[in-house]
């Protein structure tokens, strides 16, 4: 059996190869999204907004330029360093910053009540060992926020990953010229959670760089989901499916929900 990922998998997984496969070919569907995650939530420009797992800034850049204040966290160096790049280069520092943290703790690292939006796109949910954490997160998501503030969840749907990994899923592909990916992706329904390895070669200059990757992902029913959200305090209004606005069925592969902290809930 192929060695598992480690339960920290997340601290070194996400380096300048991982993002440049995860990022680089969904730069020009990004607007889309934001426009899809606007109109649905309401927000108004002016507002404050926390992309939670913001990585190299994709949405939050998207967001400041449109008006909003933005805070954007994540745990890897290397993508808030380009984030930060990106925004400066975009005059837009003064709109967006860009903090360091474990989500987890979310309200330490960039305060409690603060917020009217919190996202959390790009299936960037699920990662630690314990899902008490997954829950802690959620909890964490609720105090950041104002009250009647909204918060827009994206992960996978375990009916749609059981339906998609009824054997095992090996995929290859060029993902940008002269990069390729061999993604091998499998779900442990005992421990309900993704296991995935990635290598990445990239062959755009002389000497070709290499990554081989592993990472894991607990899944939830959308029940479940819905259940944790619940508990922390939220109210659910909204739900369709991919990111990009795709409606929501039981056996769709990934689940949406909006969710708004009641207007008289405290911190």
């Amino acid at each position: 059996m192929p060695k598992r990922a480690a339960n920290d998998w997340w601290k070194t997984f996400f380096g300048p190869l991982a993002g440049l496969v995860m990022f680089e070919p969904r730069s020009e569907r990004s607007e889309r999204e934001a426009d899809i995650v606007l109109r649905r939530t309401r927000v108004r420009p002016g507002a404050r907004v926390l992309d939670l797992g913001c990585g190299t800034g994709r949405i939050s850049l998207i967001l400041a330029a449109r008006g909003y204040g933005v805070v954007g966290l994540d745990y890897s160096p290397h993508y808030l360093r380009e984030a930060k790049a990106r925004a400066k280069k975009l005059g837009l520092e003064r709109r967006v910053r860009f903090v360091r943290g474990d989500m987890r703790r979310a309200a330490h690292h960039v305060g409690g009540g603060e917020f009217d939006l919190v996202v959390s796109l790009f299936n960037s949910f699920g990662y630690f060992a314990r899902r008490a954490d997954d829950a802690a997160v959620v909890r964490q998501v609720f105090r950041t926020r104002k009250p009647g503030g909204v918060f827009v969840l994206n992960t996978l749907n375990e009916r749609g990953v059981i339906e998609r990994t009824r054997t095992p899923q090996r995929r290859g592909e060029e993902t940008l010229k002269n990069v390729f990916m061999l993604d091998h992706f499998d779900y442990d329904r005992r421990r309900r959670r993704t296991e995935g390895r990635w290598t990445i070669v990239d062959v755009r200059a002389k000497r070709p760089k290499i990554a081989r990757l592993r990472l894991r992902q607990n899944v939830y029913t959308h029940a479940a989901l819905r259940r944790m959200l619940r508990a922390a305090g939220f109210r659910i209004e909204r739900v369709w499916g991919l990111w990009d606005g795709k409606p929501f069925t039981p056996r769709s592969w990934h689940q949406t929900i909006m969710a708004r902290k009641p207007r008289a809930a405290r911190r």
